[in-house]
Parts: structure tokens; C-alpha cells; sequence
């Protein structure tokens, strides 16, 4: 019996050590460990809770990743979609639209573009979003 929680315990360590260090953890022997810990509950009280604790650890660094990624996803669609409503305006067919027909708007509409892509970098890198 011993021999089996000591076991128990270099698991749970390994699995501690694997999510600190931000490694991958195999989700499936995680919770499996979780559900034996369950039946035996009244033997392993201790190493279910430290269980407990990493799968909150687990949890929190997944979360972490995920608004990581849905910020960066947000950033760059508010750069582009002051690019989006430009082109709209720039590709409507009609003659009377100051810029459309004239001999610069083509380069105005490139400043355009490139002061707005810099100006909203330049206030997320201000910010510290970036």
C-alpha cells in the first residue's frame, strides 16, 4: 500500500512539474490519476487535494493561453477594420467622390492606410496591449 502512494506521489509530482514548467500535460492520465484518487479517497485524502490544486493550476494556465490569443485576435481586428472601411470607400464605383478620380488619391489613400496601421500600433504598444 505504501509503495502504491509513493507511486502516486511521483506521478502528481511529475504532473506538478510538467505544468509549471508549461509543458503539455496528457489530459486523459490526469484525470484518470484524479478518478482513482476519488475511489480511494479515504487513503490518498492528501494527494487528492494536491490533485485539486494542480487541476485549478491547469485551469488557470489554459485560460491564461486562451485571452492570450482572443487579445491578439482582438488587436489586430481593430487594425484592420479602419483598413476594411477605407477600401469600401475607395472602391465604391462612382466619379463624384473627392480622391476616387483624382491623380493622387491612390497614394492619399496608401498614407491613409499606413498613418492608421502606425498610429493604432504605436496606442496598443502605448498601452502595453502589445
Amino acid at each position: 500500500m505504501e509503495k502504491m502512494k509513493k507511486n502516486l506521489e511521483e506521478k502528481l509530482k511529475q504532473f506538478e512539474d510538467d505544468i509549471f514548467e508549461g509543458k503539455d500535460v496528457d489530459l486523459k492520465k490526469f484525470y484518470k490519476l484524479k478518478k482513482y484518487l476519488i475511489d480511494t479517497k479515504k487513503d490518498n485524502q492528501d494527494l487528492l487535494e494536491l490533485h485539486m490544486i494542480l487541476e485549478t493550476m491547469l485551469d488557470k494556465q489554459q485560460n491564461d493561453l486562451m485571452n492570450k490569443r482572443l487579445n491578439l485576435l482582438t488587436i489586430w481586428s481593430t487594425i484592420f477594420l479602419p483598413l476594411s472601411f477605407y477600401t469600401g470607400i475607395w472602391g465604391m464605383n462612382f466619379d463624384d467622390i473627392p480622391l476616387i478620380t483624382g491623380d493622387h488619391g491612390f497614394w492619399i489613400f496608401m498614407v491613409l492606410t499606413i498613418l492608421t496601421i502606425l498610429g493604432m500600433w504605436r496606442y496598443f504598444k502605448k498601452n502595453k496591449w502589445l
